[in-house]
């Protein structure tokens, strides 16, 4: 109930007189069984997979993020398109709600899609028209990465044309013992850039979780998932830590 109230208000226009209209708002919806959907307030879907793509007025938006809770490891929700670039887990299903923002140019193409099913990819298009403009004061980022939002944009501008570097393997040890390579080999630094993610967890206790000095989390597994996951990070410059949990930094890569 609090959820869709929310959602409701951020839809609503001001009534005072001479404000200006609320920040047009987008709902991605993650499922129990794995699916995303990603529609207008009202429920219409906005994106397609074949003919005409979904067109929606440019602008600022509100991106609100609903899941099912209960710690389920859900899939990556990867949004891309000029000056636009998300990729939210909901940090490992470890959150119920949460929003970001992302402003959609004019006349410009975006797609979203799944990290479990990457063939199926939803276009949308950015009309001429603007419907919202972006708060003074609330800074410039429209990028995130594994359910986190940077402080700033500074050190992410751009990161939407890095390039993919290919494939860092994971593993959580049943004693939760982490290990983590590149191209078959234990890895303590990187080139900044696009990686898959791929986790293999058979720890019940002890998850695999990223994070850049004084930024938020990126969780590939959380605490009690076992199993295999992977997801889709953006690692940019500056030293980030691999943990088995928040505050129990295993060792550090630097990635440059």
């Amino acid at each position: 109930m609090v959820c869709w109230l929310v959602a409701g208000l951020l839809v609503l226009a001001p009534v005072a007189q001479g404000r200006q209209a609320a920040t047009p708002t987008l709902r991605v919806t993650f499922t129990a069984a794995g699916s995303i959907t990603l529609t207008l307030p009202d429920g219409t879907p906005v994106g397609t997979t074949g003919g005409a793509p979904t067109v929606i007025p440019a602008g600022y938006y509100t991106l609100l993020f609903f899941g099912p809770g209960e710690c389920i490891n859900l899939p990556l929700f990867e949004l891309r398109g000029p000056g636009v670039n998300i990729n939210d887990d909901m940090l490992g299903g470890e959150t119920d709600v949460h929003t970001l923002y992302a402003t959609f140019l004019p006349n410009s193409t975006y797609t979203w899609h799944s990290d479990r099913n990457e063939a199926l990819v939803f276009t949308f298009r950015a009309s001429p028209d603007v419907a919202g403009t972006q708060p003074a004061g609330s800074g410039s980022s429209t990028s995130s990465t594994g359910s986190h939002v940077m402080a700033t944009s500074q050190d992410i501008v751009g990161s939407a044309i890095l390039p993919f570097r290919g494939t860092l393997t994971g593993a959580v040890s049943a004693g939760g013992r982490l290990t983590v390579a590149f191209k078959g080999k234990s890895v303590s630094s990187l080139k900044a850039g696009r990686y898959k993610v791929a986790v293999s967890d058979k720890s019940s206790t002890d998850g695999f979780v990223l994070q850049k000095l004084e930024h938020r989390a990126v969780s590939v597994t959380a605490p009690t998932f076992v199993g295999t996951h992977s997801v889709s990070v953006t690692l940019t410059t500056g030293r980030w830590l691999v943990m088995p949990r928040l505050g129990k930094a295993t060792y550090s890569i630097v990635v440059s």
